[in-house]
């Protein structure tokens, strides 16, 4: 299963590189030559950014710095790479119960990780209006584990949750200080006292 998943990958990987090279304000990316606004990070450790060519004509350059911004947030954290492992092991173990469930789960939380970090380069208003924008012309879904989308959302309720997520954002940025990291290390102290026990 390991094997057939990464030769899929690969073959992707193949195809992706096959599109036309440009390089948008210092960033490289593929072009795919379809009318329907699109942009993903294709690949594993060093994935591709693919936007397509429906993303450019439509898009003001604003809307595209903040699609950019959340595609390089998916770079940053090897989206990718990490999915690519977690969609093995739900292939493996889809049989359990509510795995589609949990991966649903964990695909919203990427992408509003994602926009959590764009947010911090664009404004996260801005970047609301582009994602909405985005997904109402988008009738193509790229659903595979070697591609982290920023139009990717499986629900209306999981668009409204992005959505609501980037409006209430100045508050959770606040929120999310320094504090949050001490009472992260005093619940690791006890661990220390580990190689006290015999």
């Amino acid at each position: 299963c390991l094997v057939r998943t990464a030769l899929i990958g690969w073959e992707m990987i193949d195809r992706v590189r096959a599109y036309p090279l440009i390089e948008l304000d210092g960033k490289n990316m593929r072009v795919l030559a379809v009318n329907t606004p699109f942009s993903a990070q294709i690949g594993f450790w060093e994935p591709e950014l693919v936007v397509s060519q429906g993303l450019l004509d439509t898009l003001s350059p604003a809307h595209c710095q903040a699609v950019l911004a959340h595609e390089n947030a998916h770079y940053h954290y090897r989206d990718t790479f990490w999915f690519f492992w977690l969609g093995w092991l739900r292939q493996i173990f889809s049989w359990l119960p509510h795995s589609a469930e949990i991966w649903e789960e964990l695909l919203v939380l990427r992408e509003l990780r994602a926009d959590h970090w764009a947010a911090q380069e664009t404004d996260s208003l801005l970047l609301a209006e582009t994602l909405l924008l985005v997904v109402q012309q988008n009738t193509v879904v790229f659903e595979n584990i070697y591609c982290a989308a920023f139009n990717q959302v499986a629900s209306s309720d999981r668009l409204t949750q992005r959505i609501e997520a980037l409006i209430n954002l100045p508050s959770s940025l606040e929120s999310n200080s320094w504090w949050q990291w001490k009472w992260l290390t005093i619940s690791l102290i006890p661990l220390l006292a580990i190689p006290l026990h015999r």
